[in-house]
């Protein structure tokens, strides 16, 4: 495919402070999702159904769990004598700290994207959730014969720093870019996902490391007037998490049929590491509606508009309604969950009661014992 001249990026720990419940312990791209997902299965699986075939997984603090689920790329097809992935540490240049944002842990990976071989180079967040068809993306680039391609979405944008409104022309060239200060209106906003030339790229970074610019969207609207930066719209189902409570409402969006077919479609599958559980089993008095239910689960009570991981057990008489539970937590008997996130490996003993609100979920964390 044309989009093998690409190298993939992904900043596997960008945004962490946004939703610092979920990462603490873990980085944003090794958030669960979905039942069954961690966040970086999106970005990785768009590469690769695109025909991406060499991937820098860029990490900073917290990323045990990371290297756990993605293991060798095996389950993406990028475990590979050549090419394939590989995760970039955060210490990698001689005399170099711990790096501080993503014009640093680029330019601490500048030797692994020179030697890459590749002509343009695409950076992605983790924390869009979407199935986009970079391949789009990348022929959209070339046509235009662009320095920078950014990818946006035009809507009411996700409350979260740093946002940024792009301005472009009838043509689609980006002619300004601003930080966002408003949040009730509907604007273009950068996803954080761009493609660039690979030597356009390298040249930045060592101006950028010259003059200690550290912000990657600064760099970038310091040059607008100088280099060719145009936008590229995404539409369909399109989610920016930025806080636990977008997490939660993008979460449950997905019990919607509609929603599901536009995020996991056939002809870009989303691959995930394969576990090779039993299926869910249900006891004689279990309810469930509306809800997604993983593998391994073991449900003898009720679960309505719910997302279950694998490996949950509900216990008998016990009722669980507008919930998130994840890996490996247990529900004892008689009791009631609502509006309530439940990291992994949670117990939740006999009748004991947790309810918030749709608009204020409750978060236990992982391993909690209540």
């Amino acid at each position: 495919m044309a989009a093998n001249n690409v190298l993939g990026i992904i900043f596997s720990n960008a945004n962490d402070e946004v939703i610092p419940e979920l990462t603490a312990l873990r980085t944003m791209g090794s958030i669960p999702f979905a039942g069954r997902y961690r966040l970086i299965d999106f970005p990785l699986s768009n590469m690769v159904n695109a025909g991406i075939s060499k991937v820098g997984v860029i990490t900073k603090s917290n990323y045990r769990s990371l290297m756990d689920h993605i293991g060798s790329g095996k389950a993406w097809d990028l475990s590979r004598k050549r090419e394939g992935m590989t995760i970039l540490p955060p210490y990698n240049l001689p005399g170099t700290g711990m790096i501080k944002g993503k014009v640093d842990a680029l330019y601490n990976s500048i030797n692994y994207i020179e030697n890459s071989g590749k002509d343009h180079v695409l950076l992605t967040d983790c924390n869009v959730v979407c199935n986009m068809d970079y391949e789009a993306l990348y022929k959209a680039h070339v046509a235009k014969d662009a320095d920078v391609t950014i990818a946006y979405a035009k809507g009411i944008p996700p409350r979260m720093e740093a946002n940024t409104e792009i301005i472009m022309d009838e043509d689609s060239r980006i002619t300004a870019t601003k930080l966002l200060d408003c949040y009730s209106s509907e604007v273009n906003y950068s996803l954080k996902v761009m493609i660039i030339r690979r030597t356009l790229l390298e040249r930045l970074l060592h101006e950028s490391h010259s003059s200690k610019i550290d912000d990657f969207e600064t760099m970038i609207g310091n040059n607008v007037k100088h280099i060719r930066i145009y936008g590229y719209e995404v539409t369909g189902f399109v989610k920016v998490l930025g806080s636990l409570q977008s997490y939660y409402d993008i979460s449950l969006e997905l019990l919607k049929l509609e929603n599901r077919k536009e995020l996991f479609t056939a002809e870009r599958p989303v691959y995930t590491k394969v576990r090779d559980e039993v299926p869910a089993t249900y006891g004689i008095g279990a309810n469930v509606k509306n809800s997604l239910i993983a593998d391994g689960c073991h449900i003898d009570g009720e679960v309505e508009n719910s997302i279950l991981f694998r490996g949950v057990t509900v216990a008998k008489g016990a009722k669980i309604k507008n919930s998130i539970v994840m890996q490996g937590s247990f529900i004892g008997e008689n009791s009631t969950l609502d509006c309530v996130i439940i990291d992994k490996a949670a117990v939740l003993k006999p009748n004991k009661m947790l309810c918030g609100a749709s608009n204020y979920p409750v978060y236990i964390g992982k391993g909690i014992v209540i």
